[in-house]
């Protein structure tokens, strides 16, 4: 990654991309729209383009990396352990209080590259914009952003999507004329978001030390961290949605004890959505008008 630590540098936009492997992608034209939107802004100054070299998880877990040192000895779907009945147990009773997934190289790298992100924005003290490079920017991106900044700097927001999964399932409750708060326990996505260096510590420090759930799962359950989310009204990123989707985890070689945990997972994991709506509901209807 360039060398953001200048006082004198602006807020940085940070493309995690993926280098010199078979799975990099033509970032050409993101670059391209960007730095020509830029050059149109009338602020451009506030703004710079950083290039964030993407954690690979499985050359970096076999480095014995940042994803070696996180990966679940159970919940992952390359190399997990057998786990006894108590463990079997242990990992319920936490799939009721939050979404669990067995996690693939892709996904832990993924998640090493947004958690290192957060790092950087602790350490800067400043705000900063992360995008992955499948997304392309609307022509509005750049006043939508200088916008944005206004409520982190106020600590309004700490955390605030430029786009959503338009797949997912969400609860939307409008904050006022350019922000929406959404609700949804499966994930939104986290393809491009704004953050502050609040909201980035609280991602760190509800952090399990061991991930045992998507990176986009983990920033949409603000249940846990306690970050303020906000999403944009209207998105200013655009996406190929087939070009975004990331492969699901292998766990069709499940068998036994593995098989009978899985869908005991996802059993509990679909207990504790209807819990959360449930609860998010409650507490709208319950909401002083």
């Amino acid at each position: 990654m360039s060398n953001l630590s200048s006082e004198s540098l602006p807020i940085p936009i940070c493309i995690i991309h993926l280098l010199k492997t078979p799975q990099e992608r033509d970032i050409t034209p993101l670059l391209w729209h960007l730095n020509y939107l830029l050059k149109r802004f009338d602020q451009r100054d506030i703004f710079s383009i950083a290039i964030f070299k993407a954690i690979h998880g499985h050359q970096d877990f076999l480095q014995q990396g940042i994803t070696f040192e996180h990966t679940h000895p159970v919940l992952n779907d390359f190399s997990p352990h057998l786990p006894s009945f108590k463990e079997c147990l242990q990992l319920a009773s936490l799939a009721l209080k939050t979404p669990l997934d067995f996690l693939s190289f892709k996904q832990l790298g993924r998640f090493a590259s947004h958690y290192l992100l957060w790092q950087e924005c602790v350490r800067l003290k400043r705000p900063m914009i992360i995008l992955e490079d499948d997304v392309l920017p609307t022509n509005d991106f750049f006043g939508k952003c200088h916008l944005s900044l206004e409520a982190l700097h106020a600590d309004k927001a700490q955390i605030i999507r430029l786009l959503v999964h338009s797949k997912r399932r969400c609860a939307k409750t409008s904050i006022n004329y350019n922000f929406d708060h959404l609700f949804s326990p499966q994930g939104l996505g986290a393809h491009g978001y704004m953050l502050n260096p609040n909201g980035a510590h609280k991602l760190l420090k509800a952090c399990p030390p061991l991930w045992t759930l998507k990176v986009d799962t983990y920033i949409d359950s603000y249940y846990n961290h306690h970050a303020l989310t906000f999403t944009l009204k209207s998105a200013i990123l655009l996406i190929n949605p087939l070009d975004s989707e990331s492969p699901p985890t292998s766990t069709d070689y499940f068998k036994g004890k593995l098989k009978w945990l899985l869908y005991l997972l996802r059993t509990c994991n679909c207990i504790l959505k209807i819990k959360l709506f449930a609860k998010h509901y409650l507490s709208l209807f319950l909401r002083p008008s």
